[in-house]
């Protein structure tokens, strides 16, 4: 395995995934070893590096794909001029190739069924190849990390029945990609990483003939017996039954919306099924995994906010993710991993480098929101289904999470969440969601000197004060929760003193070393609106500030202000726009009534949605000033498929709608309802609220949005205010 120079575009892949089973590929079905990110992965290994199919040694020519049911992908190929090496000549597009790709999270597998068919006048004798390789190698050493320590590669194994690569990690799991075909293949030649299954398809004129290859993917102890072949394989009809049944079963337990607005219902919709895909099972746990290729596992803050911004669609999602996380709450001081008593992890990692302690994220603990984030996540829960059964379960989780922020606040001369950390090179090693090394600046372009306390993490450590007063005040702790509030309202007047900038009208970045201000202008001064720790005429003033050419893209709003000197609009946050983050700002002008903004946020939101494969947005875009006649620009390096992104839209619905719960009194509010523009009207049906379902329909008048209750509700208080 030779070492890579770190060249990742995965803007335009055709993406599947099964619980931890994730395939991205090009869009004609091709995984191409060259690019990272491309591939067959399960837990934080690549099992499949490049995969390709040939017709007599020339690819196949690509007419369609998609990938829209999240486990299935189709394509429609056909061949270019061939000749054969029995003489014989196949003219352009008389074969056609009907191709499915699809993960299942039974095995794991991935299958792939490919039926040629011969609209040629004569017989066909046509080779066809597959070609395999693969190195076991770790999602972090394709990301540019170091080798590290490695274990023995075993040349491929063919028994004439299944092709089978396996490797021996230096972490003692055995790590097998066990290969079946539904034809006899010849295969050669085997190397350490590669090998080649050739194929005889004779075909009579409009004959058809269909490959079925099966990939299994194994992992078990070194030193078991390996697997000897694969389970039978499946024929078409069967493939399609196990994938039927895999799509029905994505979205249970969500609400769904209906409106005629096509480009709006198909960008909430491809939202929705993109969540449901990132959820994830292991052992006894399941939670929503942060992104896809190079995040699927455990976050924190990560896998919090997408529960938050779904609470309305899927109450279920937040109850799951925080039982998973409590389970790796901190419980002792570690300098290499970062962890404290008490506080939530970051990243948790499962393949062979965290298995050797080669990185620290086994977990990792680097973060000082998820913690905030976690204790957000149980109380908005609990307000939404009326419920106190996950608090009750994981009060011992909560009470030790608020000790972890009393005794980080104690650490902070003024009394905020804030962190240390330099680089050998005196670069902060950030620890908010702008975790890059370049995502904290000052207004000069120099890194500012720790410790740091930035803005949104002060308003994120009120809003987990003020909610879980709540929750321990539902718990009978009345005491506590009065203590909590007390140091909320402290917070928040040091807060608006410290923080706010008078002369560029909107909160500074953060407060580095000394108090003094970073004055940088971000979009973290308006997320600071989402958690209520802002005044009124602060929100006010914040949100214009916010919808100045230099902030406000005509895509979203930056992440930094075009006037800075390091603003890079392809940088990750020195000025791109990340879709969570707009929705946060989204819901903060809802609060604090900034209605024409919010709805300029959420248009250019959907905007941007228009100009990605299936609506699905990305991790980020590029900050680019909208120009007319323009698209969205994409940026090499960004997830295609994100939780926080994919959960945008969403909770720009969910606030738009003006929707907020109250469980405990079985009451749900409906305040000052709004449609994104463009349309008129839309239904939400199965909405649940304290156990009830609900369904709601919102319509557009001249006075302004109407909603009326069309189905369900039974013991629900509906307020339309």
């Amino acid at each position: 395995m030779a070492d890579r120079p770190l060249s990742i575009d995965i803007r335009h892949p055709l993406l599947l995934k099964a619980n931890d089973l994730v395939l991205l590929t090009r869009e004609d079905g091709e995984i191409v070893q060259a690019v990272p990110g491309f591939g067959l992965f399960y837990r934080d290994t690549c099992y499949l590096a490049a995969y390709g199919l040939r017709l007599h040694g020339t690819a196949p020519l690509l007419l369609m794909s998609s990938d829209s049911e999240g486990m299935a992908a189709q394509m429609a190929l056909t061949n270019i001029h061939l000749s054969t090496a029995n003489g014989q000549t196949i003219a352009d597009h008389k074969l056609s190739l009907r191709r499915t790709l699809l993960v299942l999270e039974d095995g794991p597998t991935f299958i792939d069924t490919i039926c040629v068919r011969n609209f040629g006048l004569d017989q066909v004798m046509l080779p066809v190849s597959l070609e395999f390789s693969t190195t076991f190698e770790s999602m972090f050493v394709l990301r540019g990390a170091p080798v590290g320590k490695r274990g023995q590669m075993h040349a491929p194994e063919w028994d004439e029945k299944a092709l089978r690569f396996s490797y021996e990690g230096a972490d003692g799991v055995l790590r097998t990609l066990l290969v079946d075909f539904s034809l006899a293949p010849v295969i050669a030649p085997r190397t350490t990483e590669q090998s080649i299954a050739w194929f005889e398809l004779s075909m009579a004129p409009q004959a058809t003939q269909d490959l079925i290859v099966t990939c299994r993917v194994d992992e078990r102890p070194v030193g078991t017996r390996p697997p000897l072949s694969s389970r039978p394989p499946r024929d078409e009809a069967a493939t399609r039954q196990a994938k039927e049944a895999a799509s029905k079963a994505l979205l249970d337990g969500y609400a769904r919306l209906e409106t005629p607005s096509k480009g709006f219902g198909e960008a909430l919709a491809r939202s929705l099924t993109d969540v449901a895909l990132l959820e994830v099972t292991r052992g006894e746990h399941r939670f929503t995994a942060a992104g896809v290729p190079w995040f699927v596992g455990l976050f924190g803050r990560d896998s919090l906010l997408p529960t938050i911004q779904c609470l309305a669609f899927n109450p279920d999602l937040g109850r799951r993710t925080t039982a998973a996380l409590a389970n790796w709450q901190g419980t002792r001081d570690d300098a290499v991993t970062s962890e404290q008593p008490g506080k939530i992890l970051h990243e948790l990692r499962v393949g062979e480098l965290a298995h050797l302690h080669e990185v620290p994220q086994t977990p990792s603990y680097l973060t000082v929101d998820s913690t905030l984030l976690f204790l957000i996540a149980i109380a908005r829960h609990v307000a939404w289904t009326g419920s106190l059964e996950l608090f009750e379960t994981l009060r011992p989780n909560v009470d030790r999470a608020l000790d972890w922020l009393n005794r980080k606040t104690a650490e902070n001369e003024a009394g905020y969440v804030a962190y240390e950390g330099l680089t050998s090179q005196g670069q902060p090693i950030n620890q908010s969601w702008r975790d890059s090394g370049t995502g904290v600046l000052r207004n000069d372009g120099s890194y500012p000197s720790p410790p740091l306390a930035l803005v949104e993490v002060q308003g994120y450590a009120y809003q987990a004060r003020m909610l879980g007063a709540s929750l321990l005040r539902r718990g009978g702790d009345e005491v506590g929760a009065n203590r909590l509030e007390a140091d909320a309202r402290q917070l928040q007047a040091r807060f608006l003193r410290d923080f706010w900038m008078e002369e560029e009208g909107c909160y500074c970045l953060a407060l580095e070393e000394g108090g003094r201000q970073v004055t940088s202008v971000t979009s973290n001064a308006a997320q600071v609106l989402w958690t209520g720790i802002a005044t009124a005429e602060h929100a006010r003033r914040t949100a214009a500030r916010m919808m100045k050419p230099d902030m406000f893209s005509g895509w979203g709003i930056r992440t930094l202000s075009a006037d800075h000197p390091r603003f890079d609009p392809l940088a990750y946050q020195q000025g791109s726009v990340w879709a969570f983050d707009n929705s946060l700002i989204v819901s903060g002008f809802r609060r604090y009534g900034e209605d024409a903004a919010a709805l300029r946020v959420v248009a250019a939101t959907l905007d941007a949605a228009d100009g990605f494969r299936l609506r699905r947005l990305p991790e980020f875009i590029a900050g680019m000033q909208r120009l007319p006649g323009d698209g969205p620009t994409h940026t090499p390096r960004a997830d295609p498929l994100q939780a926080w992104s994919a959960a945008s839209i969403p909770f720009m619905t969910t606030e738009l709608l003006g929707l907020h719960a109250d469980g405990f009194e079985k009451r749900l509010r409906i305040r000052r309802p709004l449609l994104p523009d463009g349309v008129e009207t839309l239904s939400l049906h199965d909405l649940r609220v304290a156990g009830a379902a609900v369904s709601l329909k919102f319509t557009r008048r001249p006075t302004g949005v109407e909603s009326e209750v069309i189905g369900g509700g039974d013991g629900l208080e509906i307020l339309m205010e």
